[in-house]
This record gives C-alpha cells, structure tokens and sequence, in this order.
C-alpha cells in the first residue's frame, strides 16, 4: 500500500468514527409548561442548540423549551421542529457570515487601517492596496505619479513557505525589499494570513 493509499484509508476511518459519534442519540429531559418530557436527539443536535443558545444569551433547556412549545401550539412533531429551527438557524448564520468568507472583503477590510498595506496571492500577484501604500510608493520612487501595480515586491522569506507554513489568521514579521522605477527601498512587513484557512491571500503591513 503506498502513502497515498494509506492516508485514503485513514481518512475514511476517520470520517467513519466521526460518523458514529455525531449520530449517537442522547436523551434530555425538558420542562414544558410546567411538564416534564424527554427529547431523544443526536448528539451534533444536541452540539449545535448548546451554541445556538448561548449566542442567545438563553441556557440550552429554555432555548429548546420554547422550540417545543411553539411546535405543541402549532400541533408540529416537536422533535422535527427542533432539528428543523436548528438546521434554519445554522443556516441563516452562514449566510450572514457568508460575506466575511469572500476573501475580496476580507482583504478590504484588513486593508482600512492606517497603516501601508498590501495583498499578494499564491503566484505573487499583488491583489489589492490601500491609499496609503500607494502614498508609501510615491515616497520610494520620488515621483507622484508612481502606481502600485508598478512596484516590484521582494520578501526575505519565499513566498511558497509563508503560505505553507504560516498558519491562517497567523503574523510574522518579514523583511520586504520594494523597488519602484530606479530606486529600492527595504523595509520590514507584518505579514497576515488571510482567512478561511487554507490562506490564498496574505495581507502586508508595512511597520516602517
């Protein structure tokens, strides 16, 4: 078996295990109008209404009470209205949050700061850059003319082992080299990778 194989096998272990322990069911007691009844649900519901509930600021045995009394007032299967609310409120969580995963916004938004700043992807393209870097640019080449797509960037640490090995949301501190017409000017960069992992942007700050 080679490596390749190996690891196949066991990720699919492993996705079997994880299988087995969302969908185990789990059993809780509730208090409903003055009554007690259980709920038998999986464990990844049970998971999920704990987090649900807390961002309400409820405890979990209200929060899933309320569930159930609405369902009882509307003659619904309680245990379905309770898996349904959660699946509804997951999703409309990812859909407020779905802007925050495009990486354009988060780039524009790491980039509002004061500070000169700067995007390059992958194949050291530079994506984006604030008014300020541009500004920073024109100071380096002594023209005001200077454009941003003009400049020549040069890190101390290759690019490809930033992206591998700096972590997603993770800093360092790196020194860059920026040439822009016949003049150069090195400098060091905080460098930030850009979320949701694995990193396709990294985000530079220039600290001097």
């Amino acid at each position: 078996m080679n490596d390749r194989a190996a690891w196949q096998e066991q990720a699919d272990e492993n996705a079997d295990s994880r299988l087995i322990e969302i969908t185990s069911p789990e059993f809780r007691t509730l208090t409903i109008s003055g009554a007690r009844t259980g709920v038998r649900l999986e464990k990844i519901f049970w998971q999920a209404l704990d987090e649900l509930s807390n961002e309400a600021g409820q405890k979990r045995t209200r929060f899933v009470s309320q569930i159930v009394e609405a369902a009882n007032n509307l003659d619904i299967n309680a245990t379905g209205a309770i898996r349904s609310t959660t699946v509804d409120l997951l999703l409309r969580e990812v859909e407020r949050l779905r802007p925050l995963a495009q990486i354009s916004s988060m780039v524009s938004l790491l980039q509002a700061g004061p500070a000169p700043a700067f995007a390059l992807d992958q194949r050291k393209r530079l994506v984006q850059s604030n008014p300020e870097f541009l500004r920073y640019l024109r100071s380096v080449a002594g023209s005001p003319g200077a454009l941003a797509d003009a400049a020549q960037l040069s890190m101390e640490r290759p690019l490809d082992s930033l992206f591998k090995d700096l972590p997603a949301g993770q800093t360092t501190e790196c020194g860059i080299s920026i040439r822009s017409g016949n003049r150069e000017r090195r400098t060091t960069a905080r460098i930030l990778m850009v979320p949701p992992a694995p990193a396709k942007v990294l985000v530079g700050y220039i600290l001097s």
